[in-house]
């Protein structure tokens, strides 16, 4: 491949120079750094990017080198080769393949434990920390990625500095003869460099899985009318009579009141906007527990606003035990401090209202 650039202020094309990878790590590094890279969409319809990795993650049979998560709960299985190793060729296919085959049928739980052992954090958060300010749906995430373990809906990917034409028929095999669960792309990425100036050239070999994210079509926007109609149907009456309350209240005092997009439960989140930025405050779910956004507030507010909120709402009975941990997403059952209980529901109003009147942005 030739790839060839100029300034637009000259007329003369100059050829870039292909660059090798020192080594397998080097790619694995890059991935790991920047998985989008990787464009998923293009593997299955449906898939957003990938937002997070964890390199080296620990299986029986060995350690994979990139285990890769989209924000709806997709995973990616990355497996990365030189053309100068000889497993690039049948061996990597099986490979990958039996990588799949030992997470398929893991749980959560046992999933994330080996999450921690390669980072400090757990899944979920690995996945918050990378999206930053944007509004995402934990409980959904969790879901999917629960059942995209049990049923084996991952998406595997090879990729190799330089594809070969045995790899790349092996791959158009496997989607097009198989029609798997799963699915397989081999991905080449090429480098070049000029100067000071790298070249990334990402190409998908093989025909891929045309089939749907294994999330694709199960998040969907809620809406009031659903939110409490699932609310009615798997709550008893007083604990809907709350939730209409907080809702109606957050209705008055916020200016957007934002439905999420979860598969299992339902939510809606309290907002103070100032200054064109969104402050997230606390959610509510239909399964009936209230969610403290501090993990989405940390990275709106100053630490002394949320200082000052916390000493606030931890006076209030019921939600003492609340930690401090402001990267953390705190949550009580709305029966357990609300329920017949007026004076705690009028104090936790008045604190969320009080914060509204000294919070600083970052």
């Amino acid at each position: 491949m030739k790839i060839l650039i100029r300034n637009q202020k000259s007329e003369m094309w100059q050829m870039v120079q292909s660059v090798a990878y020192a080594n397998e790590t080097e790619l694995q590094k890059l991935l790991a750094e920047q998985p989008s890279l990787i464009s998923l969409n293009e593997v299955r319809e449906g898939a957003g990017p990938l937002v997070a990795a964890v390199r080296e993650f620990p299986l029986d049979i060995g350690s994979v080198d990139l285990i890769g998560f989209t924000a709806d709960g997709d995973i990616a299985i990355i497996e990365c080769k030189l053309a100068s190793n000889e497993e690039i060729k049948r061996k990597v296919i099986g490979q990958v393949l039996e990588y799949g085959a030992n997470l398929w049928g893991m749980g959560y739980e046992d999933f994330e434990k080996k999450i921690l052992d390669k980072s400090s954090r757990n899944l979920a958060d690995l996945v918050r920390v990378n999206l930053q300010n944007q509004e995402w749906d934990e409980e959904s995430f969790r879901t999917n990625v629960g059942q995209a373990l049990q049923s084996g809906n991952f998406i595997l990917i090879i990729v190799v500095d330089e594809i070969n034409e045995e790899l790349s028929k092996i791959v158009r095999f496997i989607n097009e003869a198989g029609k798997p669960a799963f699915s397989l792309a081999a991905l080449e990425m090429r480098r070049f460099q000029k100067e000071q100036t790298e070249i990334l050239v990402p190409h998908l070999f093989g025909v891929v899985n045309t089939g749907k994210s294994s999330t694709a079509g199960l998040r969907k926007q809620w809406t009031e009318e659903r939110f409490f109609e699932a609310v009615h149907n798997s709550l008893p009456k007083e604990i809907v009579t709350i939730i209409q309350d907080l809702y109606t209240w957050s209705r008055l005092k916020s200016k957007r009141v934002w439905f999420g997009t979860g598969t299992a439960s339902g939510s809606f989140t309290f907002h103070y906007q100032k200054n064109g930025k969104s402050v997230s405050m606390f959610s509510i779910y239909t399964n009936g527990n209230l969610f403290i956004n501090y993990g989405w507030a940390t990275t709106q507010v100053s630490a002394e606003s949320l200082q000052r909120f916390h000493q606030a709402i931890t006076k209030i009975p019921g939600f003492e035990g609340i930690p401090d941990d402001f990267n953390k997403w705190p949550n009580v059952r709305i029966k357990d401090v609300f329920l017949d209980k007026p004076n705690v529901l009028n104090q936790f109003k008045e604190v969320v209202e009080e914060f509204g009147t000294y919070f600083v942005l970052l």
